[in-house]
């Protein structure tokens, strides 16, 4: 008899936004202040936030609990902030049901892929124990009616988890089955927007909480205040006691011996789109990670603000370049997305999506690999 595996549903909304490159020092203090009061939290307090915070070469881009949200918008220069128009809600998957999974690549065939063909867009965040799926909130309902058929949901409460049972679906999508031993992928998809992958070479790393004194200060000074502008891309997820840093290579000797967790391996970073992706599109993470799930190449994905990323390991980049240019469009779909202005949202919990502002201009991205 096979068992559903389980899909948490996080009592969480969070917002996500983006700190322009010259505007870090508005908004370093209470970063700064933010970053250190979740370090030095009891794992009891740090349950109910979710923080990431990825720097690349056009923005530093935020994925904040609303609590902290709030927080940081008001403070002076907060102004300055763009945020995406809508709030999302995070589901993670019990990946411990499936056996060996490579990262977020094998969750296409459970999650995401059948998201993308019900038409909810989805934004991804992986970590060394978790790998969050956030939808928005308006599509919530659309997307747990999609995937009940086929997962145990599970509500996550203050103190306790319910079980999600008042869904009614009768269309269970075929990439999914219920055989724990078995997952089937999808067909590859087109890829509809181009990717680049850096030169650097980085380490995915996991912090325990015991460590957290002992390397305060070398990751606050990469936060806040790195000076290096090749290939830049730092990231750092607290959410409860998962903390996980993604960390060019060239800065593991920042730290103290033992303190950060490194993989033995080095990871390389594939950024997809050469201008801002937009909240609305469907199927972008799908038609990445569906090539890379179907070869087996282990995956690690990062959505930001205006891109997305996501890392392999640099024994098999080669290989994953291939892929992703064999179902590569010819022709890009444009999507642009706009933000709104944090002038906007003041005092609102969901803002109106008609809020805009002017179209955002094409980013420059990294070089690719010679």
């Amino acid at each position: 008899m096979s068992v559903r595996p389980a899909l948490h549903l996080l009592p969480l909304e969070l917002r996500i936004a983006s700190i322009g490159k010259d505007d870090l020092p508005s908004f370093t203090y209470p970063l700064l202040q933010m970053t250190l009061g979740l370090l030095g939290q009891q794992s009891s307090c740090r349950q109910n936030h979710f923080f990431s915070f990825t720097e690349t070469k056009n923005d530093y881009s935020l994925i904040l609990d609303n609590e902290l949200f709030k927080e940081l918008i008001q403070f002076p220069g907060s102004e300055a902030l763009q945020v995406a128009p809508e709030s999302w809600r995070p589901l993670t998957i019990e990946v411990g049901a499936f056996g060996s999974l490579t990262g977020i690549s094998k969750l296409v065939a459970s999650v995401i892929g059948p998201l993308a063909d019900e038409g909810v867009s989805v934004f991804c965040l992986s970590t060394n124990q978790e790998d969050y799926v956030m939808v928005k909130e308006k599509d919530l309902y659309k997307a747990m009616t999609c995937l009940h058929p086929c997962f145990k949901l599970l509500a996550e409460l203050e103190q306790d988890v319910q079980l999600i049972e008042n869904f009614s679906h009768d269309n269970v999508p075929n990439q999914i089955k219920n055989d724990l031993n078995y997952i089937e992928l999808p067909s590859p998809r087109s890829i509809t927007h181009p990717f680049t992958c850096t030169a650097s070479k980085f380490h995915v790393c996991s912090i325990l909480p015991s460590t957290l004194p002992s390397i305060a200060q070398p990751l606050l000074q990469l936060m806040f205040y790195n000076t290096r502008s090749d290939d830049v891309f730092l990231s750092l997820s607290i959410i409860s006691d998962d903390i996980s840093m993604v960390l060019d290579a060239r800065d593991i000797d920042k730290f103290p011996e033992d303190s950060v967790y490194s993989s033995e391996a080095y990871w390389k970073v594939i950024t997809i789109g050469d201008g801002p992706l937009g909240f609305d599109e469907c199927g972008i993470v799908a038609q990445v990670a569906a090539p890379l799930a179907q070869a087996d190449i282990s995956t690690y994905y990062i959505c930001t603000f205006y891109n997305d990323h996501t890392l392999v390991p640099e024994g098999s980049v080669t290989k994953a370049l291939q892929l992703l240019n064999k179902y590569l469009m010819s022709s890009k779909v444009d999507n642009s997305s706009s933000p709104v202005s944090v002038g906007s949202l003041n005092g609102l919990t969901h803002p109106p999506s008609q809020f805009r502002t002017e179209p955002l201009p094409r980013l420059p991205l990294t070089n690719p690999v010679a």
